[in-house]
C-alpha cells in the first residue's frame, strides 16, 4: 500500500491487519514508583497499608527511595545508619525493615555495611517512638570493647536525654566451658549509668540453684 491508501502488488485478497493492543488485566500489578512491572529478580511487593494500584512497588525502587533517606558514619570499630521519616508518604504507615515475598522469602529493605574485616560483630537498633530508624553494626574483631552512650567518646552514640554520657559497655569475653574449650561471650556492664541498663529477654529462661545464667 502507497502513501494514499493504493494497493501495490497483484494479489487483490491483500489485507492489513491493525496492530492490537492487549489491555492490561487488572490483576496485574504496576510499580507506583517506576510504573514498570514485575521484573525477574526484582518483586513487587506491598509493604503499607495503601489499597489499590498505589499499595504495590518494586522491591528495588523502595530500597533505592529509603537510601535518600539514610544517614551514615562509617569507623572501623562502629558503622551507624539512621534512616529519617521511614515512613509511606501517603498513607503514613511505618515500614518494617524486613518484607515478605510471594514465595515466603524474608528480604531486607534497608542496606547497610558490615566491616570486611568483621569476623565477629553484633547488629544492634535503637529503639523509639518515632518513625525514624538507627541501627548500629559493632564490629568486635577490630574492637573487643565498645563504649555505649551519649558523649563524644563513645564509639555507639545514643543521643537521648535517658542515657548517659558514659551508660554501658560491650565486650566479648572468652570462658571455657565443660570440655574446656574457649567460647566467645558478650558481656554486657552498665556504667553506673543514671537509668541503668536492662536486658529484654524475649522468652523463659530456666534459672537453676548455683548454676550461671548466660543471655
Amino acid at each position: 500500500m502507497d502513501q494514499k491508501g493504493n494497493l501495490i502488488g497483484n494479489n487483490p485478497f491483500m489485507t492489513i491487519q491493525p496492530k492490537t493492543i492487549r489491555p492490561k488485566s487488572a490483576d496485574e500489578k504496576c510499580c507506583r514508583i517506576c510504573l514498570s512491572e514485575e521484573e525477574p529478580g526484582n518483586p513487587i511487593i506491598s509493604p503499607c497499608d495503601c489499597t489499590g494500584s498505589v499499595k504495590f512497588i518494586h522491591l528495588e525502587c523502595i530500597r533505592e527511595w529509603l537510601e535518600s533517606k539514610k544517614h551514615k558514619k562509617e569507623t572501623p570499630f562502629v558503622n551507624s545508619y539512621i534512616w529519617r521519616g521511614l515512613e509511606c508518604e501517603i498513607c503514613k504507615a511505618a515500614y518494617n525493615d524486613q518484607a515478605t515475598l510471594s514465595n515466603g522469602k524474608v528480604v531486607s529493605l534497608l542496606k547497610y555495611d558490615i566491616h570486611q574485616d568483621a569476623e565477629k560483630y553484633m547488629v544492634i537498633e535503637s529503639v523509639t517512638n518515632s518513625s525514624s530508624k538507627t541501627v548500629h553494626v559493632v564490629n568486635f574483631s577490630a574492637k573487643s570493647e565498645i563504649k555505649v552512650g551519649r558523649g563524644s567518646q563513645c564509639e555507639v552514640r545514643i543521643t537521648d536525654v535517658s542515657v548517659s554520657r558514659h551508660h554501658s559497655t560491650f565486650e566479648v569475653i572468652q570462658i571455657k566451658n565443660k570440655i574446656g574449650e574457649m567460647k566467645s561471650y558478650l558481656s554486657v556492664c552498665d556504667e553506673m549509668s543514671k537509668f541503668g541498663t536492662l536486658l529484654f529477654v524475649r522468652k523463659p529462661i530456666p534459672v537453676k540453684k548455683g548454676k550461671k545464667v548466660f543471655l
